[in-house]
């Protein structure tokens, strides 16, 4: 079953969710996108999706309560998530955060952008891992 491509977006932040959200409605229309506010709903929703509906791309705030970016990393690490490409993001370029997070399986590590223009960059970057 072909499925429209679709972003992941787990992250606390109900702003961050909307503005990046919005960025990509933006650019890629046909994408759809599902926001999830910590990583055990994130990991629990993960779960019970069929194989062929899971999400192209997962953005992952590396600061969630109760598991950090990090920690959801390392169960995607799982061979049914390896063809999802799994981006980490935080308020915080902590050198430790982002070492740990690339050798859990994030193909990038991003710093939150504080412009539009930082953002729209960030998006257009994300998107060619949903067109894949």
């Amino acid at each position: 079953m072909e499925t429209k491509p679709y972003i992941l977006i787990a992250d606390d932040d109900p702003e961050d969710q909307e503005l990046l959200a919005d960025r990509f409605r933006n650019l890629n229309p046909s994408a759809s996108i599902k926001c999830m506010d910590n990583g055990f709903v994130t990991l629990s929703w993960l779960e019970d999706q069929p194989e062929d509906q899971l999400p192209r791309i997962i953005i992952i705030d590396y600061k969630m309560p109760g598991l950090t970016g990090a920690e959801v990393l390392r169960v995607l690490s799982e061979s049914r998530y390896n063809s999802i490409a799994k981006v980490v993001w935080s308020n915080s370029n902590n050198k430790q955060y982002i070492d740990e997070c690339m050798t859990k399986g994030a193909i990038k590590y991003f710093v939150k952008p504080s412009s539009k223009k930082e953002f729209d960059e960030l998006v257009t970057y994300l998107n060619n891992y949903i067109n894949a």
